[in-house]
């Protein structure tokens, strides 16, 4: 009966699935990391290997359609507009963040990234569509059947989806909307929401032909239930957590991520630090430095200048003061308040997620570092490294079951470092590698490669390629696509992965 109610919309176009998986859609860019519906959250949400971005769409008092959640730019932007009625030229002149939908499309198809296209006013569909001609991977959708239908009679050739609140039949809203595909917005229905999608709805859906499209969902074990359903898509705020290195994928290469993913949060904090284990990194590399009052404090540079709204050297304040800085907005608003930690809370952190630690020495005494490290019971995860070699031979006497890492480039000969620092790990740079990876092997020294250089495709590919044991680098993100493009092409699919 409900099926007769409107004639159901059937696209020309597919919704773009990836084989083998949902399509990972970043819920208004990756909002986590950026200020949401934004070309930097986009951006991100790229980087951190979405399939597609969804966008919420509204139209200017002329017509312009524009990527924004609320009627008003209030709440993300500041200056209170309301978009309907006002002009696009009057929009951009006091909120130029808002972007159009004109320059999301020339983004996405740069970053090879399709559209999920949130119907937020009504005609914002119709006012689409012409925009639209032309780029394949897209799905408008709405939680207005009105809106729907209204898109669909404007011979919308990709998938229309209704979005289903808790309590709703998701088969009387796809009939009563015409749309092809239900989105069902349950991530608010409790600890796990995924038990509400049975296997006697998902027989339903399937007996008249309708997709899934399931919520935004960052809870990590809920999410890992809902890739095993047959969605066509899973939005979510982090797109790390459904494209990041999954467990057991590349298991002969451990990457170490430089003061964090410093790329898209600010090097040295906690955000950097979560996107890195998020992400799928081995190791986390930080900087530590003595405060004043004989704290370790994870920071780069001796002074707060480069990376807070302070100015000082760290060996002349306090914890207390340095605690009071925030270390976030330089890099981006939205990292507003991040707090300088102290190494005890990183080891913490990285204890819980069952992580280790690459810890750079800048100005800390070994004693205390090395005491700390024997309080959490942290020895055998993590190493160490200092620019003064002097403190390197220092630690070796102190704990010679501590493990360290050098560089031959540091020493005479790679003999001598093995006398003056016996280390465990040796890093090298990329165009040494050929000649002293082999060196280290042939002594039982684990080659560490570092790459901090720019994010060029080629360079990634050639890194990857080498398959090292170990690698330093800023951009994780790079290298695993680089690993699953190389293991796309000797014909491994990525539902083949442990």
């Amino acid at each position: 009966m409900i099926d007769a109610m409107i004639p159901r919309h059937q696209p020309r176009l597919p919704f773009p699935k990836p084989e083998g998986r949902p399509a990972c859609i970043a819920h208004r860019g990756a909002q986590a990391h950026a200020v949401e519906n934004t070309l930097r959250a986009y951006e991100i949400a790229a980087d951190l290997g979405a399939d597609m971005w969804e966008i919420d769409l509204r139209l200017t008092a002329d017509g312009v359609p524009v990527s924004c959640h609320d009627a008003s730019t209030a709440h993300v932007f500041g200056p209170d507009l309301q978009i309907s009625e006002t002009p696009f030229a009057d929009l951009r002149a006091a909120v130029p963040g808002v972007p159009t939908l004109d320059e999301i499309l020339t983004l996405a198809k740069a970053r090879g990234c399709g559209l999920y296209i949130e119907l937020k006013a009504p005609g914002a569909g119709p006012a689409a569509l012409p925009l639209l001609q032309g780029f394949g991977a897209a799905a408008l959708g709405s939680f207005d059947s009105a809106m729907v239908r209204e898109t669909i009679a404007a011979g919308c050739k990709w998938p229309v989806s209704v979005l289903v609140r808790i309590g709703e039949d998701p088969l009387e809203r796809a009939a009563e909307s015409g749309a092809d595909t239900v989105h069902l917005c349950w991530e608010r229905a409790g600890d796990r929401p995924q038990d509400l999608v049975t296997p006697d709805l998902l027989a339903a859906l399937g007996a008249r032909d309708l997709g899934l499209v399931l919520w935004h969902e960052e809870r990590p074990s809920v999410l890992a239930d809902l890739e095993k359903l047959p969605a066509l898509g899973i939005c979510t705020d982090q797109p790390e957590l459904m494209r990041g290195r999954r467990p057991g994928e590349f298991p002969e290469v451990q990457f170490v991520c430089h003061r964090g993913m410093n790329h898209i949060a600010p090097e040295n904090t906690e955000a950097a630090a979560l996107l890195a284990y998020d992400m799928g990194c081995d190791w986390l590399e930080l900087d530590v430095h003595e405060t004043a009052d004989g704290e370790i404090v994870v920071h780069h540079d001796s002074s707060v200048d480069r990376c807070s709204d302070g100015s000082g050297a760290i060996a002349g304040m306090t914890l207390a003061e340095l605690k009071a800085l925030d270390i976030g907005s330089w890099k981006d608003a939205h990292f507003a308040g991040q707090r300088m930690q102290t190494l005890r809370e990183a080891i913490t952190l990285c204890q819980s997620l069952g992580k280790r630690m690459y810890i750079e020495n800048k100005a800390a005494s070994v004693e205390k570092i090395w005491a700390l490290v024997c309080e959490m019971g942290f020895q055998r995860d993590c190493f160490f490294w200092c620019g003064d070699m002097g403190w390197m031979t220092a630690l070796r006497a102190l704990a010679p079951e501590a493990l360290i890492k050098s560089n031959i480039s540091r020493h005479a000969s790679v003999e001598q470092m093995i006398d003056e620092v016996a280390p465990q790990i040796c890093e090298i740079m990329l165009d040494r590698w050929d000649r002293e990876a082999p060196l280290c092997r042939k002594r039982g020294i684990i080659p560490m490669l570092q790459y901090f250089g720019a994010p060029d495709r080629a360079v990634f590919d050639r890194i990857a390629a080498l398959r090292p044991e170990m690698i330093n680098l800023d951009r994780a993100d790079l290298l695993l696509e680089a690993l699953r493009r190389q293991g796309q092409a000797e014909g491994h699919r990525p539902s083949e992965v442990a």
